[in-house]
């Protein structure tokens, strides 16, 4: 509970100072709110990131607009190399391209690769299967694998039946 204990000069000036505090507060929070809302409208918020049951997967993959068969989950750990070749750079590059992923603060780590056919994806006459890197139930990583040649692309947002492919 808030008391305010107001007498006649300093009250009124008392009053001012909270009502003026209370707006520097309520515009700083629209100003920052609107900075940051494309970042965090455009990815799921870091604590969806979290990822403990292949439900939670097939869902950020959902978010980004393809629909996996969650009979194909298939799980393999792999490590992440303790220096980044330029090929490796390449690809952790096309990994950032999905929510500001990065694998930098992951190098030499093993960590787990899910991968789910994605029963919507048609790019030129292609399949392709998501991937997710997992580290202590945590998304550090995802990308969309296209088949039959194997190249790697960002996990990005499926537009209208078509990929947006970089």
């Amino acid at each position: 509970m808030f008391v305010l204990t107001l007498n006649r000069k300093s009250g009124i000036k008392g009053l001012a100072l909270v009502l003026a505090v209370c707006m520097l507060r309520a515009g700083a929070t629209a100003v920052k709110n609107f900075i940051f809302k494309d970042r965090e409208t455009a990815a799921f918020s870091r604590q969806d990131f979290e990822m403990k049951t292949t439900q939670q997967m097939a869902d950020y993959i959902l978010a980004k607009g393809y629909t996996v068969d969650l009979q194909s989950a298939q799980v393999k750990e792999v490590k992440i190399p303790k220096r980044f070749d330029a090929e490796f750079e390449n690809f952790n590059e096309k990994i950032m391209h999905t929510d500001g992923l990065s694998l930098e603060k992951h190098k030499n780590d093993r960590v787990n690769k899910w991968t789910f056919d994605i029963v919507d994806y048609d790019v030129e006459g292609k399949t392709a299967v998501a991937a997710l890197l997992v580290r202590k139930n945590k998304l550090i990583g995802a990308y969309i694998i296209q088949q039959p040649d194997g190249t790697a692309h960002p996990l990005a947002k499926q537009i209208r039946g078509t990929d947006v492919l970089e």
